[in-house]
């Protein structure tokens, strides 16, 4: 799975449109394709929607107040996000078979759901009472939502979970630094470290590898701990998500610099093999990759490469910041 492969393979990038205002921000991508994220609509409501190729992008209205988010969607099809309900709380929702889930909070009146495994387990962040900081949370079973605490400090916020359960995000130590962590079931919550500045975990697959960033885009692992994956040329970066196969994507400044002398950035597939692939944009300056489906073989012609899907946002021409959906196909 060489670098000059991936390049040689990067068959399109799609501009997913809107909900009928100026900005959308895909969040996630299943193996279908299905991407799932946020759009302002003509009113300038901040809604959740779902792109399908078939149906284009579709608001979901997942519950009944106006501002939703969409952030996740596993294999099966389901969704999780946050939206208002109505009552002057911003719950966390699944979206399952068609039908909208309330799963609650920790005892304030804010929570959102920012992931879900192929078991249906949901990860995320609520207010655990009138306090306003937030803390983790993980419902590995219907009706239970779990506080998996700090690191010693106030807040924290589970980003992602693997299909065991584990969870990774975001927790601050007693002394206020914020430090990626990973948490089990068993084991509890793990500081994870730092590459000498703050740093969060953003993605975790099924062999505890864990990416982040901290200052540098990261790969964390038991035996190795963690690794700067570098950059794109440029001072900072970050990992986003990570699959099964060890696809990593994120956003990397490039060394330019754009029309308002602010860094570059762009979205970035990492490759097993360890080769740092430029995603590029929709003709604008700025673009960033969020999440990446499973490998999927034999989609298309007979022996077809591999193809990885990858969903995040890119300002087109017009530097409008645009959901897009990047496909890969890797040699």
């Amino acid at each position: 799975m060489g670098l000059e492969s991936a390049r040689a393979a990067l068959v399109s990038l799609h501009d997913l449109g809107t909900l009928g205002g100026a900005v959308s921000q895909g969040k996630a991508v299943n193996r279908r394709g299905q991407v799932v994220g946020t759009s302002r609509d003509a009113l300038g409501r901040t809604r959740a929607f779902l792109w399908e190729e078939t149906l284009g992008i579709v608001d979901l209205k997942p519950l009944t107040g106006v501002n939703t988010s969409a952030n996740d969607i596993n294999d099966n099809g389901e969704i999780v996000g946050g939206g208002d309900t109505g009552f002057g709380d911003f719950h966390a929702y699944v979206l399952s078979a068609g039908t909208s889930f309330d799963l609650g909070t920790l005892g304030g009146n804010e929570s959102e759901a920012l992931a879900v495994n192929r078991r249906g387990q949901v990860a995320g962040h609520s207010r655990s009472g009138a306090a306003p900081a937030k803390h983790a949370f993980v419902i590995a079973e219907p009706g239970t939502m779990i506080d998996l605490g700090t690191l010693g400090g106030a807040t924290s916020i589970a980003h992602d979970l693997n299909d065991r359960g584990d969870a990774v995000g975001l927790a601050e130590t007693k002394t206020g630094e914020p430090r990626a962590f990973v948490w089990t079931a068993t084991d509890g919550m793990r500081d994870l470290g730092t590459l000498g500045a703050a740093s969060m975990a953003l993605g975790i697959n099924d062999r505890t590898e864990v990416v982040g960033g901290s200052g540098h885009a990261f790969l964390w692992t038991a035996r190795d701990g963690m690794v700067d994956l570098g950059t794109l040329g440029g001072r900072t970066s970050c990992a986003n998500a990570i699959n099964q196969a060890g696809c990593i994507v994120g956003a990397s400044q490039t060394g330019d610099t754009d029309a308002r002398g602010q860094p570059v950035t762009h979205a970035f597939l990492r490759t097993p093999d360890g080769g740092l692939l430029d995603l590029g944009t929709l003709g604008g300056e700025h673009s960033a990759a969020l999440a990446v489906s499973e490998v999927i073989e034999n989609v298309g012609a007979q022996h077809a490469a591999p193809l990885l899907w990858i969903a995040g946002h890119s300002h087109d021409a017009s530097a409008r910041m645009r959901a897009a959906l990047w496909a890969v196909r890797l040699g």
